[in-house]
């Protein structure tokens, strides 16, 4: 890494309207260029992970994710050892300055006779945390993801198909059994207690009236679960222990846990991370085209993979004003579910959350573009303050504003990236992953 790279780099954010600071971007490279794949502790903070994740995690982020810790964790249980991170874009605080949602990843490591017996844990643990929610003042769980179907089922109306993680909705968990049909009209259940491990997701999402930030997050859970039998062996429940990437670990007693859970790693992981980063990024840009989401597994794949220059140049627009657009869907949709009456939400939040809605707007955009969507946004507000609060009345409008907002973050990375010659010939050289 050299100054002119740098250089380059700023030259070229430059040209096409973004402020991007040259002292900045080689520090970065410098920084990434030394980092190695080692556990990083900060001193400072306290947090550890891989030096790279570290690198780009904000301390002054921390009073918040503490806060959140306790309602978003596992519950303690004393044959459960845990080690919680914050995850994803939120992890990436110096570089992404408008993350979506709060997403934490937690490694769940089971002391048991059996693989059976930890499963049976891992079900009873994720139920406690689930239920923990109803009676946590200003906690709404939304949906909780525990095994796979093992047939074709329709489950609420939908189809899925086999191998599809299984959805629990709030009253889902309250009965612990969810009721499906075959494609045939045959009638089945699927009981929490029965689901196996060993696919799909094991996650939690809910909303939070997050007080440090003063407004609603959507805070989600990402679960790793690993076995330890009594003589020792460590197994995933999932197949494969996760390697360090992207998280940040909070707490600094989870050290000896996670050094000795990356012991187990499997060589080839590292790969097995570039290679996801791959298939979402060719996904996002040629399957699917959102180029907002496609943003940020680019910078993770350019990260890893030694293309810091394209790296910081997709970093630079992270903290751009349009980039402040990427929230808008998720305040709204956390707002939508703060809204409902058994909730228990307080009603000024949900109105400051359209608020900020309203000023990430007017931050971005102009003339009758900006008029129409903050018209749109006062008469949510307006809605959301009425005491009788009519969904059908809210739900279009809502459901406009998220749709133009992600539009318009959509088409300013699509043009970003895409302008810049050296971007465009990496996302052209793309390519799906072979099976």
């Amino acid at each position: 890494m050299t100054g002119a790279d740098a250089d380059d780099v700023v030259a070229a954010a430059r040209r096409l309207g973004i402020e991007a600071d040259t002292g900045e971007a080689r520090r970065w490279m410098l920084a990434m260029s030394s980092a190695d794949d080692d556990i990083t502790v900060d001193v400072g903070s306290g947090v550890f992970g891989d030096e790279v994740s570290v690198l780009d995690f904000d301390p002054d982020d921390l009073d918040r994710f503490h806060a959140l810790v306790p309602h978003v964790r596992l519950a303690p249980r004393p044959d459960v050892e845990s080690a919680i991170a914050i995850a994803g874009s939120s992890a990436q605080g110096r570089v992404q300055l408008f993350p979506g949602d709060a997403d934490f990843f937690e490694r769940a490591h089971v002391h048991a006779a059996s693989a059976d017996a930890a499963a049976r844990i891992v079900r009873d643990v994720m139920w406690e945390t689930a239920v923990r929610a109803f009676e946590e003042p200003d906690v709404v769980l939304l949906e909780v993801n525990l095994g796979v179907y093992p047939e074709a089922v329709v489950e609420r109306g939908q189809a899925r198909a086999a191998g599809d993680s299984i959805t629990w909705t709030p009253t889902d968990v309250s009965s612990r059994v969810i009721a499906v049909e075959t494609p045939g009209g045959a009638r089945r259940t699927v009981a929490w207690n029965d689901v196996e491990l060993g696919q799909g997701w094991v996650y939690l999402g809910w909303i939070v009236a997050d007080s440090v930030a003063g407004r609603i997050a959507l805070v989600s859970n990402m679960v790793d679960a690993t076995w330890e039998s009594p003589d020792g062996v460590l197994t995933s429940l999932d197949g494969a222990i996760d390697p360090l990437a992207q998280e940040v670990y909070l707490e600094a007693s989870a050290l000896p846990l996670v050094t000795r859970l990356d012991g187990q790693v499997e060589r080839d992981a590292d790969d097995a991370y570039r290679a996801a980063m791959q298939s979402e990024a060719y996904h996002y840009t040629h399957v699917e085209p959102n180029f907002a989401k496609a943003a940020k597994r680019l910078y993770n794949l350019f990260r890893v993979s030694d293309e810091l220059e394209a790296a910081v140049f997709v970093g630079e627009l992270f903290d751009e004003p349009a980039a402040g657009m990427y929230q808008v869907p998720g305040l709204l949709e956390a707002a939508d579910a703060a809204l409902d009456p058994a909730a228990g939400i307080d009603r000024d939040l949900v109105l400051r959350q359209l608020d900020i809605v309203a000023e990430t707007i007017a931050a971005v955009t102009d003339g009758a573009e900006e008029a129409e969507l903050l018209a749109e946004v006062r008469a949510l507000r307006a809605e959301a303050a009425a005491a009788g609060h009519d969904s059908k009345a809210w739900a279009p409008g809502l459901a406009d504003v998220r749709a133009r907002s992600a539009a318009m973050v959509n088409e300013f990375f699509r043009t970003k990236l895409l302008a810049d010659d050296r971007l465009r010939g990496l996302i052209e050289g793309l390519a799906p992953l072979e099976n």
